[in-house]
């Protein structure tokens, strides 16, 4: 028996499904995340070009939007030990150049856009609060780093019940290993693994049939 075969074994990965009501998820596409000498690396600056290709579609056909960024508003101290480990977050002020969004995948008036200072998207925001108000059920995922907060965001999701669904093309990390690590143990227990197409195919299908 293989290391990876006692997840079929033990019947993980099913698979989700898309539900009735979906909406698409930035994470942390900031200017300092697109800097390897800062806090990018590996494919975060291909995962954002993707999900610039994504957030076009999604707008032009009426998807909910959310934008989520990491910001300390002092320099460190009202993150806790997370600057600890990250020193380099103590930088991010919100005012900070490299705190603010990449330009292509820059928010607009009357989409989603929160602060935030941990991991997860839904952590110390009202994010959860903004879906369940616009009967979301299925959450597109996409940002940086998937290892971190794309992983914290998708386990939060799940725990809120909602249909998790991790675009792979549109996910980065500052190296291979973890980003292809955590994918796989987010589809075994987590969420559904969708491509940019499958995401822009079902983004166009819900403005079809709207």
């Amino acid at each position: 028996m293989s290391d990876l075969s006692i997840y079929e074994k033990q019947h993980f990965g099913q698979k989700l499904g898309f539900g009735r009501k979906s909406a698409l998820l930035i994470i942390d596409l900031q200017e300092g995340f697109a800097k390897p000498d800062i806090l990018g690396g590996y494919n975060i600056g291909q995962a954002i070009d993707n999900t610039a290709q994504l957030l076009k579609v999604a707008r032009e056909c009426g998807i909910a939007v959310g934008h989520v960024r990491f910001g300390t508003e002092a320099a460190g101290e009202d993150i806790g030990t997370f600057a600890i480990k990250v020193p380099a977050l103590k930088a991010l002020s919100p005012s900070s150049p490299d705190a603010q969004f990449v330009a292509s995948v820059r928010p607009v008036e009357g989409e989603y856009v929160s602060l935030k200072r941990h991991g997860s998207a839904f952590f110390g925001t009202n994010f959860a609060s903004w879906l369940s108000f616009r009967g979301v059920d299925t959450l597109f995922i996409t940002g940086c780093t998937t290892s971190g907060c794309v992983r914290a965001s998708t386990v939060d999701a799940s725990a809120h019940g909602l249909r998790p669904m991790v675009v792979t093309d549109c996910v980065g990390d500052r190296a291979q290993a973890p980003h292809e690590a955590n994918l796989f143990d987010m589809e075994q227990k987590y969420a559904d693994l969708v491509s940019l197409q499958e995401a822009i195919a079902h983004f166009r299908s819900v403005k079809q049939s709207a």
